[in-house]
């Protein structure tokens, strides 16, 4: 008799675990249903991060996005204020490029004027020597060199640039006053170069002792002295020329002369 009780109060407790077990069974995914669940977690995560910028989605939404995207339609539309932008507003002009050096070309619009960079200006109707400006000497400019590279000596040369030649004047200096002059007391002047009334040019800096652009020796009174002015332009710039203009700033003052 004690055995058949022993046994009915096993039996059920044992009814009772299995009636009262951990139910249904997790679900089992596929590493694709994974896949799917983690992007679509992540992509939330994204939207609603509002200290991130980049990524799944911008979290700095615009105003109705949330509407839009959950189906919910505003009550009234606002109307834009935004005007209307015609086709012809639309069509903005490409700027030109040199294919040798990709800068770009400076254009004229229809009046005529330059809309790109515009030339320096000055009033270009100084002389040599007074564009210059230096008080008891005379400059004159004999000619001028267009080449790849410019190689004054064995001990210095500027090397040839992909789709632009150097420009180099050479220029004489005389002091016709009757003491020395000490170019190292007559402050700094700017040199610029332009061709064909085209964009200024600022001289190229070298170490010569003969550029005018950093010459700071002294010249005797009567003695004579080659100088040189280096600039780099374009190889369609100096294709043909037909004119050129020395710009010289002196200060606040902006003198020019013809070559």
């Amino acid at each position: 008799m004690k055995i058949k009780r022993t046994m009915l109060l096993i039996s059920i407790v044992s009814f009772s675990l299995l009636s009262t077990g951990c139910g249904t069974p997790l679900f089992v995914m596929t590493e694709d249903e994974e896949a799917v669940i983690t992007m679509y977690a992540a992509s939330m995560v994204s939207k609603f991060n509002k200290n991130q910028t980049i990524g799944v989605a911008n979290a700095r939404i615009r105003e109705g996005e949330l509407d839009e995207a959950y189906g919910l339609a505003p009550d009234s539309e606002e109307e834009s204020t935004e005007p209307e932008v015609t086709d012809d507003e639309n069509i903005s002009e490409e700027p030109q490029i040199d294919p040798e050096t990709g800068e770009t070309i400076a254009v004229e619009d229809e009046t005529g004027e330059e809309t790109a960079e515009e030339t320096e200006s000055a009033d270009a109707g100084y002389s040599f020597t007074d564009a210059i400006g230096i008080e008891g000497m005379e400059f004159t400019c004999s000619d001028f060199n267009v080449s790849d590279e410019f190689k004054p000596s064995s001990a210095f040369v500027l090397t040839q640039v992909s789709g632009k030649k150097y420009v180099v004047l050479n220029i004489k200096g005389t002091n016709t006053s009757d003491s020395s002059i000490n170019f190292k007391d007559l402050g700094s002047r700017k040199f610029s170069l332009s061709i064909n009334g085209g964009s200024a040019e600022q001289t190229q800096y070298t170490p010569l002792s003969n550029d005018l652009s950093t010459f700071d020796g002294t010249i005797k009174a009567g003695d004579s002295k080659s100088f040189v002015l280096v600039f780099l332009f374009s190889n369609s710039t100096v294709e043909d020329i037909s004119s050129i203009q020395l710009n010289v700033s002196d200060g606040d003052q902006t003198r020019g002369t013809t070559i």
